[in-house]
């Protein structure tokens, strides 16, 4: 599933594509994603002006001079950009497309239709935004707001920061990277995580989140970026899927909330 790094990758490439900011027509050639497309979305879109496109979480959000599109890549979904005559055409699993004053097009496909789109006159009252946490390179993400909210909790500090509720986009990979990194074991009790560890941690989380962005993201298999090439630049991961520690330890991988967690059994406590 696309993480909060890849999402970032998608909006800087989507912003960095455009030639216009003015939609001609929001064209819909299959609605049943994950969640049914409001025939109102392509009234509403169409004929509208982009003011700007930005990330909030793992959504790419389109604001435009009447109200929000708010676009979720779901585990596969892809966006394309086609410029006028290019060689884009529509493809097997292309679901909609935003075509722009110059002709030239966005393109959604999604294999599995976990994806969605949604049009919202209000984005902080949309079901999908209202109870997102903070942004993690947001100034609002620091050790005070992770300890005060840790303290309290009776869960393992991994599914603490993983809960899209108080943190959102710090996704498997990048949370047991940010823990290795910090010294602390994935299944340690949130309620038992010092300061310390929370300065730390809260470090590592941005550091592996710009990391990540700088490189363009991690590796999967099904990811797209906007000019139609093979995205998500390799980066040197430490622990995650890893045999070896770099001191030499054996990766240790346990299951918390469903998901495997690689951690070192001497550096992380």
């Amino acid at each position: 599933m696309p993480e909060l790094p890849e999402v970032e990758t998608v909006v800087r490439s989507i912003n960095q594509s455009l030639k216009s900011n003015y939609i001609k027509t929001l064209n819909i050639f299959n609605d049943k994603l994950r969640w049914k497309i409001d025939p109102y979305t392509k009234t509403i879109a169409s004929k509208a002006q982009i003011n700007n496109i930005y990330r909030r979480g793992k959504h790419i959000i389109f604001h435009l001079d009447k109200g929000f599109l708010i676009i979720h890549l779901g585990m596969t979904g892809i966006i394309r950009y086609s410029e006028t005559k290019s060689y884009f055409s529509k493809e097997k699993h292309d679901h909609y497309e935003i075509i722009l004053k110059d002709n030239s097009k966005l393109i959604y496909n999604d294999v599995r239709k976990f994806g969605s789109l949604h049009w919202t006159d209000d984005i902080d009252k949309h079901f999908l935004i209202e109870n997102l946490g903070v942004e993690p390179l947001s100034n609002d993400f620091n050790y005070d707001y992770l300890k005060n909210i840790a303290k309290k909790r009776d869960v393992a500090i991994k599914n603490l920061i993983m809960n899209q509720n108080i943190v959102v986009g710090v996704g498997n990979i990048y949370a047991s990277e940010a823990l290795y990194m910090s010294g602390i074991r994935p299944n340690r009790k949130s309620k038992y995580v010092t300061i310390n560890d929370c300065k730390k941690l809260v470090q590592s989380i941005k550091k592996v989140l710009l990391k990540s962005i700088k490189s363009g993201g991690t590796t999967l298999k099904d990811f797209v970026s906007t000019d139609g090439k093979l995205g998500y630049f390799k980066q040197k991961l430490l622990i995650y899927n890893k045999d070896v520690t770099r001191c030499g330890q054996k990766v240790k991988v346990v299951k918390i909330g469903g998901r495997s967690s690689f951690f070192c059994p001497k550096c992380q406590k």
